[in-house]
């Protein structure tokens, strides 16, 4: 399979392990990565409401949280001399996601396996990869 832009989606609870399996990827195919992190407004809200915080706060949190994953990505990427675009984004993750494919033109959606990211397998227009 070749593939010349993929995108990483990392949310507020992906650790860092998916970042390697990705940049290695991308390295063997000489692939141009970019790496979105998503900040899925519904969940802050509902997190906000069940933990009684401000929704402004959470969200300054994860967003914090969110620049240092995609510094961590963006350093292990250069140590390997593999292209990256760093983005954030606030919004509903199929919504998210499917506007960088088309904007971006991407063949291929890297994301955690887990039981949410369903919706991205089922969803996508392109192929997705849980690592």
């Amino acid at each position: 399979m070749k593939f010349k832009k993929v995108v990483l989606v990392l949310t507020e609870d992906t650790d860092q392990m998916i970042i390697s399996q990705a940049v290695k990827l991308c390295k063997k195919f000489k692939s141009k990565l970019f790496i979105l992190f998503i900040i899925e407004t519904n969940k802050v809200a509902r997190l906000a409401r069940l933990t009684h915080q401000k929704t402004d706060i959470l969200d300054q949190e994860i967003e914090e949280g969110g620049w240092k994953l995609l510094y961590l990505a963006e350093d292990e990427a250069v140590e390997n001399d593999v292209w990256t675009s760093l983005h954030l984004e606030n919004g509903n993750l199929m919504n998210v996601i499917k506007k960088y494919i088309e904007a971006y033109d991407i063949n291929i959606v890297f994301t955690k396996r887990k039981d949410e990211t369903k919706k991205i397998f089922v969803s996508s227009p392109v192929p997705v990869i849980g690592l």
